[in-house]
């Protein structure tokens, strides 16, 4: 996948294409259904698949303070573009210079690339203060004898599918739900780091990411059925977001995950945690022996989760 990270380096880029355009900043069920549209067309037309996208929130520029939470950090938002079979990504920051581009201009700039077909999702909006719409794309078009195709938003029959109501699931914790939304389990991935070493003790050890180098949003407190990927395998267990509050002596939140059928060494290695349910929060039990009690009955819980994801 060939990365182009500025305007001005559009020209090294000459292949006929067909163009995504979006700020895809959860590659959701409802990105996937536009970058699909054009990766299909594409392909019936021989040519390659290009995605235009930003690198950074439009809202940072904008209203700092009102940028939401990412859901993919940059490294994961690229394997997934190139695993989706992208051959162009057009990663380009959100300046003052683009933010001020008239619709027009933008399109201009962007027709140095050789393109037969834009494809948008139907409330795609771009150039200055979102001023350029579908009605402008059509015109463009129409006048450039290329063609446009504008998808539908998708549902789930109750909500459209959007990275908003992603957070918002992710935040309550609701990660089945958001699972579906995105096609895709969410993950966090991280460093393991030395913990209070305190499941050798009780039976159950786990790997513990520090939460505060998190990139991504974090789901809600509890316990969670999990995958985990390291060394190009996948392992099943359950997961803890939290502070150990049966023990009281862990300032900041982070992430246990006792990894089923494994006995190995992991301290300073890179591992991914998908989350598949949660099956309950968290609880300050009045001793250890309870506590051993209750990760038995989550375990059984989660091994049954985990049939089903």
């Amino acid at each position: 996948m060939k990365i182009i990270r500025s305007l001005e380096q559009l020209h090294t880029f000459t292949e006929p294409c067909v163009i995504a355009l979006g700020t895809f900043d959860g590659l959701h069920l409802g990105h996937k259904d536009v970058i699909g549209s054009a990766k299909e067309y594409a392909s019936q037309h021989g040519e390659k698949l290009a995605v235009f996208t930003f690198s950074n929130h439009p809202l940072s520029l904008i209203k700092p303070e009102l940028v939401p939470v990412a859901l993919l950090t940059q490294e994961q938002k690229h394997a997934c573009f190139e695993a989706m079979g992208v051959d162009l990504l057009l990663d380009i920051p959100f300046d003052e210079a683009l933010a001020n581009l008239a619709p027009e201009e933008f399109l201009q700039k962007l027709s140095i690339l050789n393109f037969s077909c834009l494809v948008v999702g139907e409330n795609f909006s771009f150039g200055k203060k979102g001023a350029g719409n579908i009605q402008t794309l059509t015109a463009f078009t129409q006048e450039h004898n290329c063609k446009l195709i504008v998808r539908p938003l998708v549902s789930d029959n109750q909500t459209v599918i959007s990275s908003t109501a992603i957070r918002h699931l992710i935040a309550a914790g609701e990660v089945a739900k958001a699972r579906y939304m995105l096609g895709r389990a969410y993950t966090l991935s991280g460093t393991v780091v030395y913990g209070n070493q305190r499941g050798n003790k009780i039976g159950f050890p786990t790997a513990n990411l520090a939460l505060e180098a998190a990139k991504i949003a974090v789901p809600k407190g509890g316990v969670y059925a999990v995958k985990v990927y390291f060394d190009g395998k996948c392992y099943e267990g359950m997961g803890n977001i939290g502070k150990n509050p049966t023990f009281g002596d862990v300032e900041e939140a982070r992430l246990e995950v006792n990894i089923f059928d494994f006995d190995g060494n992991l301290y300073g290695k890179e591992i991914t945690v998908a989350f598949c349910e949660r099956i309950r929060g968290e609880v300050k039990f009045t001793s250890v022996d309870e506590l051993v009690e209750q990760i038995k009955k989550d375990k059984e819980v989660v091994l049954n989760c985990l049939r089903n994801c």
